[in-house]
């Protein structure tokens, strides 16, 4: 399963997903080579100078196909800077030839330099709009014929990288109408390493193809970076609950290794996005890749690991000489891929993936003849995720095959992932629920035991008084034992409602995650319209539906936010934030989330209106204070506010009702007070003790977690020792009064 660097190029033709797959059976020494990272070379489009073409040889372009065309040839390199190398009439004669699409040793380790190629432009393609695809380490500014077109990164004043950046996507560069046309490259590169030359990926890579591809590759890129990210956000969630529950309750080994199977499942999705290296401002992008690359092998070949003997260890099946030989060969992919670079694919599609997958779905099968508790839910979700990965192959080296899957494939291919990661879930909460219903079984028998023992010692009291103090010494011993059983049998009972706690969860992520599957199918069918309008050339058509695409993936990324708000809220509840108090400006702050507040609200509803009536004390002091954590809590209290009057104003049938919020700062003696107050529904008092609760809410259910109040209390308690209070009347309105100790403001 080998190929040439010229065959990695030919992966653009993928998209985003297969691109994935492809990087697992793909180890090509000199171009990017790292597993679930959308790996084809950053390739950047061919942009093209009208200039006299002097006596190096042009790069002919006669059209573009689907895949594009890789600039591979004719390329000239100097290190140094200087802006008049953007010139098409400079004279670049005397410029060392180079191929950037092969990793040089001969590099400094960080550096500047330019690189200029020549291209002569077939007639149909002059005056035409194409896209530019780029793969890099570093910074990069792009000239076409003199003329910045596009920056993937950002290049310091001092002519290093300041903003480091992967692939870059550039679908709008507009060629002239010259016959030749010269591209220019600014490349801040970094060249530093700590993985053998045969690791590391191209030094830069360019490729022209056309706008629309561009266009869809851009959609397609956007798409798997949110998946990847909520993919792992799902998976490092429900894995260090199972860690958790584990700590609490350690008999459960099978809790142990499966929920670290979650997790570095989901660092591997962590990894698999495009954006980490430009999201994170990296400078060394060479280093910064191979540390990449290496957590990916580790983290792939544990998960691997860890999801085999946990599933041997929930299903009970013992371990005999298929067992140790599938984790052998599994362990064994990371000193194959670091010390035997050119099986690197090899090892990471067989070893780490498909030999443990297959031995697994053999262990679900067997299970399932066993008549195994939750073998037959496992087995599906598993084998489906086999299937799809199978199918995932053959789409790589099958294009026929590609196409028919589209991009039903990529979306068929992660929700299987999500598919197991929850069915992993709610098998360990299946199995806790199990269990705890044995015990409270077992306690019902003991407490009658109990009820009957005494009962029997004391009929024996009675019929034989002269053995009363050996029967009461007897009594006393065993009903010591007994209350000993029992102690441990409750505490065992409250550690079921972590079980339980699981299963909740577990129910509450499923519904945001079926609104993002459903929105996910329907963008699959609206990109495959607007194919069809823009092969029409219908472009109004087209940018319908790039809007409709635009809307579904908001939403998508709206529902996946609340999947995770749940289980990001419990951690932040008992999180201890370690940001430093500073002198803070209330009146700012203050007025400053109060807009934040209102028009979040509004972009939910336009039809929202709402008085705001601040009354700022305009010789209020600084007050030491962490500015992150008191806006939290101002947000929330506004957010609150402007729930409950928009809640009034759909609820009361009276003409002149007038929503309002309103918020007054002002100093004390020995404090500042914030009074957030507003006209709507109020809280009744039978409530008014429990809204400072964690999960306590009165809201609907999807549109509160219940934490919002929690948090907030515990800043301003534990964090700032101050105060929250509330006053409220049913029907007519609330106030909160916030109040922060003044010992330590500042003019």
């Amino acid at each position: 399963m080998t190929s040439s660097p010229r065959g990695m190029g030919d992966c653009w033709k993928w998209r985003a997903g297969r691109e994935k797959a492809r990087s697992l059976v793909s180890p090509y020494p000199n171009t990017i080579n790292r597993p679930n990272m959308n790996q084809t070379p950053l390739l950047l489009g061919l942009c093209l100078f009208s200039s006299v073409a002097f006596s190096q040889p042009l790069f002919r372009i006669d059209s573009l196909p689907r895949q594009g065309i890789v600039l591979d040839k004719g390329w000239k390199f100097h290190v140094g800077d200087n802006p008049d190398w953007a010139n098409p009439n400079f004279d670049d004669s005397r410029w060392d030839s180079f191929n950037p699409a092969i990793q040089s040793r001969q590099l400094p380790q960080q550096g500047i330099g330019w690189l200029r190629i020549r291209l002569q432009i077939a007639p149909p393609l002059r005056g035409k709009t194409i896209g530019l695809l780029i793969q890099q380490s570093g910074a990069s500014d792009l000239f076409l014929n003199g003329k910045l077109v596009g920056q993937n990164g950002q290049i310091s004043p001092q002519k290093r990288i300041e903003v480091g950046a992967g692939r870059g996507n550039l679908p709008f560069i507009a060629l002239s109408a010259d016959s030749v046309q010269l591209l220019a490259i600014r490349y801040a590169f970094s060249n530093e390493q700590w993985l053998p030359v045969k690791w590391r990926e191209a030094f830069v890579v360019v490729r022209a193809v056309s706008t629309e591809f561009a266009q869809v590759d851009s959609v397609d890129q956007l798409s798997t970076s949110m998946w990847e990210t909520l993919l792992f956000g799902i998976f490092l969630a429900l894995g260090i609950l199972q860690l958790l529950l584990y700590v609490v309750s350690t008999q459960q080994q099978a809790t142990l290794n499966l929920g670290l199977f979650l997790v570095t499942q989901g660092i591997t999705h962590l990894i698999a996005t495009d954006s980490l290296i430009k999201v994170t401002g990296v400078t060394q992008v060479g280093l910064t890749l191979d540390l990449l690359k290496i957590l990916f092998t580790i983290a792939l070949t544990l998960s691997g690991y860890c999801y085999l003997i946990g599933i041997y260890q929930y299903f009970q099946q013992p371990k005999r000489f298929l067992f140790y030989t599938t984790a052998a060969l599994t362990l064994a992919t990371t000193p194959i891929c670091f010390f035997f670079p050119s099986f690197e694919g090899l090892a990471l599609f067989i070893l780490a993936i498909l030999v443990p997958w297959l031995e697994i779905l053999r262990i679900g099968v067997v299970s399932l003849k066993q008549k195994k508790s939750g073998a037959k839910l496992f087995t599906i979700a598993h084998g489906v995720l086999v299937a799809v990965f199978i199918v995932y192959t053959l789409a790589v080296f099958v294009p026929s095959f590609s196409n028919f899957i589209g991009h039903f494939g990529d979306n068929l291919f992660l929700i299987s992932f999500l598919g197991l990661a929850l069915t992993i879930s709610l098998l360990l909460s299946n199995e806790r629920a199990a269990t705890n219903k044995l015990l409270r079984k077992q306690l019902a028998e003991l407490e009658k035991l109990s009820q009957k023992t005494i009962a029997q010692e004391q009929e024996k009291q009675h019929l034989l008084a002269t053995q009363n103090e050996r029967l009461e010494q007897e009594v006393e011993a065993r009903t010591a034992e007994l209350k000993a059983s029992q102690a441990q049998l409750i505490q065992k009972e409250k550690l079921a409602s972590l079980g339980e706690l699981t299963a909740g969860i577990a129910h509450e992520i499923q519904n945001p995650l079926n609104f993002v599957n459903n929105f996910s199918e329907v963008s699959a069918e609206l990109v495959a319209e607007q194919k069809e309008a823009l092969a029409k050339g219908d472009l109004e058509e087209a940018g319908f539906i790039a809007d409709d695409l635009s809307s579904n993936l908001h939403k998508i990324n709206h529902h996946g936010g609340r999947a995770a708000a749940i289980v990001r809220g419990m951690l932040e509840h008992s999180r201890t934030d370690s940001g430093e108090k500073r002198p803070t400006d209330l009146n700012a702050l203050v007025d400053e989330y109060l807009k934040i507040a209102y028009h979040g609200l509004r972009a939910k509803d336009k039809n929202f209106t709402c008085e705001l009536v601040t009354d700022f004390d305009g010789k209020l002091s600084k007050v030491d204070v962490v500015p992150q954590e008191i806006g939290r809590v101002v947000l929330n209290l506004f957010n609150n506010a402007l729930y409950a009057v928009n809640e009034r104003a759909k609820q009361t049938s009276a003409p002149d009702y007038k929503p309002r919020v309103g918020v007054r700062t002002r100093r004390l003696a020995d404090k500042v007070e914030v009074q957030v107050s507003d006209n709507g529904t109020g809280i009744p008092e039978s409530i008014k003790a429990k809204i400072f609760q964690p999960f306590f809410t009165t809201k609907p259910t999807g549109e509160g977690t219940g934490l919002g109040l929690s948090l907030s209390y515990d800043i301003v308690t534990k964090g700032h020792g101050g105060t929250l209070t509330v006053e409220s009347t049913e029907g007519k309105g609330t106030e909160f009064v916030l109040s922060l100790p003044t010992q330590h403001t500042t003019v």
